[in-house]
Order: structure tokens, then sequence, then C-alpha cells
């Protein structure tokens, strides 16, 4: 557990010098802890390079739910796999003429064709042939959430294995579309820390929000948070945040919430040092005129 009686200490002698209000400071210190906890809050971080690894998590995770039959990609080599068995079983080369590895050959060669020119009616008939399940027209964002499972709500691909979709219509742009949607909401456990900051009811010229980036408070729309101010009790003042996101103690452990609070505290003693400083010299300088 943080100590805070060395910032107790600092804030009161910082409110009776710059003739605020305890409550005040208490408040200004939770707005700066909010920051320093949506930091310390997976995707870790606050520049735009920090937000990668999640849309990389993102794009993973769809790929184990949606692919595209893209010429010599992954469709076309187990449509071809399938082929060479359905050729081998019927006894091709044995008594035909044509070996199963040359209609094999010549099947994928077909199968390639239709892929690169987009030929959808043809590449689900013969998905269809060979009994393809999972085949749709166009995603249906349901399909990724019914895959997304445990704590932190991934796909796991050894639970997704013959579970995933063939996108026939719309192809590749239309899978890249989905997965740019998706990763917007990159930074939706750190934005509730933005919400709660914003809720801290500070009196202040500039954003309740400042030092949280673009990314992370553009979800703050969607994400949950709340605060209980009893910052005006006077014998506890004191100011409860919480991250009501369902995942919230996947992103942050305990152990990273007290380091995020500890260096809000320093932060915030050092930003009352300062003006207590000034204060006194201030003071000083008023006794030596009189």
């Amino acid at each position: 557990m943080t100590d805070t009686s060395d910032l107790r200490n600092r804030m009161g002698l910082w409110a009776s010098l710059v003739k605020k209000e305890t409550s005040e400071g208490l408040r200004q210190f939770a707005r700066v802890a909010c920051v320093n906890l949506a930091t310390s809050t997976q995707p870790f971080g606050d520049s735009k390079s920090d937000k990668e690894p999640g849309e990389r998590a993102v794009e993973v995770d769809i790929s184990k739910v949606f692919y595209t039959p893209e010429p010599y990609g992954g469709f076309v080599n187990k449509m071809s796999e399938m082929a060479y068995k359905v050729y081998s079983a019927k006894g091709y080369g044995s008594r035909m003429g044509v070996g199963a590895n040359e209609k094999t050959l010549a099947f994928t060669d077909r199968l390639n064709g239709y892929a690169a020119s987009g030929n959808t009616k043809a590449l689900k008939r013969m998905a269809s042939n060979f009994n393809w399940q999972g085949i749709i027209d166009t995603i249906d964002p349901a399909l990724h959430q019914q895959a997304r499972s445990g704590a932190r709500m991934r796909v796991s691909k050894k639970d997704n294995v013959g579970k995933m979709h063939l996108l026939i219509g719309g192809r590749k742009t239309a899978l890249q579309s989905y997965i740019k949607t998706v990763q917007k909401k990159v930074g939706l456990t750190k934005a509730a820390w933005a919400v709660c900051a914003d809720k801290i009811p500070v009196k202040r010229s500039s954003s309740s929000t400042r030092g949280i980036p673009q990314w992370v408070t553009r979800n703050m729309y969607r994400a949950s948070g709340s605060i209980i101010d009893q910052s005006d009790d006077p014998s506890n003042p004191r100011i409860s945040m919480s991250n009501m996101t369902p995942w919230a103690s996947q992103c942050i452990s305990p152990t990273q919430v007290t380091a995020a609070l500890d260096i809000a505290r320093n932060k915030f003693v050092a930003y009352m040092n300062i003006q207590i400083k000034k204060e006194l010299r201030s003071q000083a300088k008023l006794k030596a005129a009189a």
C-alpha cells in the first residue's frame, strides 16, 4: 500500500501557504494519479509507438478467425491438399493416364486464377464442392466476438482450429477495413482512467485528461471508470478511482498500480515544493521590505 504520510503533511503546508483547500490539492493529485495509471496500463506507455503492440495483437487475433482466398495463399494450399487426397483416392495415375499430381497441379492453377481475378462465384462453388465449412460473403463481428475467450478476451488458435471463416465477398480489403476498425479500440482499458480523471472536480484551465494521448482518450465514450470523492472528509480526506473495464486486472497488476501512485505522489510533492519555496521567498522579501 502506498504511504501517503509525506503527501498529507506536505499538502497541509502547501494549502496553508498558497491559501488553497487541502481538498483541491488532493483532487489535483488524483488527476495526476489517473494519468500515471493510464500510462502503466497495457499497452504500456503514452506514445504512438506504444499502441503498436496492441494493434498487432488485434490483427493476429482476427487472422485466427477470418482469412481470404488470396492467390498462392493458405486457402489455395489447403484446397490443393484436399484435392490431391480426392484424386489419389480415385486412383488417378494407376489407370487413367493422368497422375494425381498432375490433376492437383491443374486444379491449383485454376484455383489461383479464380483467386487472382476475384471470381467469387467460382471460388464459392469449388469450396462448396469440397464441403468447405464457414464460407461467408461479409464479415460478421459477432463471429469474432464468439471466438474470444479468457480473462484477456483473446482468440486461442488451438481452440479455434476448424472454426475459421473464409471471407469470399470483399476479400482482403474488407478484412483490412475490419482490422482497422477494431484497432481503434486499442487503449480502451487505459481510457477508463481518463474517464476517472475527467470526473474529478478540479479547478483547471487545461484539459482534465492532459498527459493522456489522443489514441487513448478517443475511447472514453465507450470506457467505464468511476470515482468516489471524499476529499472534504476532515478526518480522512481521500479519492477512490476505479477502472470498471471487466479485464482491467489483467492489464495492470496491484504492484503496477502502487508504482504508478508512487510516481504520481512524487510528481505532486515536487510540484508543491516549488510552490512552497516560491511562497516562502515571497514572504521573506515582504518581511525584509518591512
